[in-house]
């Protein structure tokens, strides 16, 4: 059974006044002050042995990656099935992140690390503990700072703000 921690992308401009993100937010800065619980992350992540560190491909994700990075060691892929839900349908939308946890399944990783977005974060965890994700379930995820834990049908929530 694989043990997933996934953490969203330090907090932006956006995130921090709860404004949706413009259209193209492909390269959206973290700000200063996500650094601190960032920091906080990498140093409980820095005790956890992983098989795969995987990330969305989006300035934001890569950021924080790389403060995790400096601290804990883990190295850190980037997938595009992971970037932030964009223009298309919540099908197609749905059906990538559930492909990529059916691929990061089939390799039988015991310790996957993720950062992501939100919407994402919301699809995986709906997907690992119930086998669904509901279109109104998509803003159902947690602040950045915050490491989600999720072992079978079990889920922990770490708060690093």
């Amino acid at each position: 059974m694989t043990k997933y921690y996934i953490f969203r992308h330090g907090q932006t401009k956006y995130s921090k006044f709860h404004l949706s993100y413009p259209k193209n937010n492909q390269s959206i800065e973290i700000l200063p002050e996500a650094v601190p619980a960032l920091e906080k992350l990498a140093e409980y992540l820095k005790n956890i042995k992983s098989d795969y560190n995987v990330s969305s491909e989006y300035l934001r994700c890569r950021q924080s990656t790389a403060i995790v990075t400096k601290i804990s060691g883990l190295k850190f892929e980037r997938d595009p099935r992971l970037n932030e839900k964009s223009s298309e349908s919540f099908d197609n939308f749905r059906k990538r992140v559930k492909e990529f946890l059916e691929e990061t399944e089939s390799k039988n990783y015991k310790t996957v690390v993720i950062c992501t977005h939100g919407a994402v974060i919301a699809a995986i965890k709906n997907l690992l503990l119930k086998n669904s994700f509901k279109r109104r379930e998509i803003v159902f995820y947690p602040r950045p700072g915050v490491l989600l834990i999720i072992e079978g049908k079990k889920i922990e929530q770490i708060n690093f703000q």
